[in-house]
């Protein structure tokens, strides 16, 4: 009975298109920041998401993901556990989610427009992340990418030489449910 209202209320709200639910099976969640003019690079694993998504009706489509912030990797020990504990960036003891949760999905010329309310330290704002989707075989990826002001989020503080400016890019492979 669940199966057949969640089919109606997918209908309905399309009003031609059929959601569709993407389970991920694997993701690579990363982020570039220039640091004393060296470009520094990092990701993020723990990909927990919930993906409605119908490509010929992205306006009744849905995506909630968060990541593991205590995930956080730049191939350095040390300032893995500098970014993880202080309090100019993430403390994950106290913020362990960043939560990325769509507000809008449009279609675009080269494939879609999500608009996104990020969540990183109890500090939401919203993002436009352009992306792609390519379907086979009930198979799905996911491609976007975004740049941030780290200080929007009070990530880094004032930490001399590190640029405000970070690069994401999200790979999502999925399958459908």
């Amino acid at each position: 009975m669940k199966t057949i209202l969640i089919f109606v209320f997918c209908v309905s709200i399309s009003g031609y298109g059929v959601c569709q639910t993407w389970r991920p099976t694997s993701a690579d969640i990363g982020f570039k920041i220039k640091m004393l003019g060296v470009t520094v690079e990092g990701k993020f694993k723990g990909l927990s998401a919930t993906i409605h998504f119908d490509p010929n009706a992205p306006t009744s489509s849905s995506i909630v993901a968060s990541v593991d912030a205590a995930t956080i990797d730049t191939d350095n020990s040390l300032r893995n556990r500098h970014l993880r504990e202080k309090e100019d960036f993430f403390e994950v003891t106290k913020y362990p989610k960043i939560l990325l949760k769509s507000t809008k999905i449009v279609k675009t010329a080269n494939g879609y427009m999500g608009y996104f309310d990020m969540t990183i330290k109890s500090v939401t704002k919203e993002v436009k992340m352009p992306f792609t989707f390519s379907e086979t075989n009930n198979k799905a990826t996911f491609v976007g990418n975004v740049n941030i002001n780290r200080r929007d989020w009070a990530i880094g503080g004032n930490t001399l030489g590190m640029s405000n400016d970070v690069a994401i890019y999200v790979i999502v492979n999925t399958i459908q449910q």
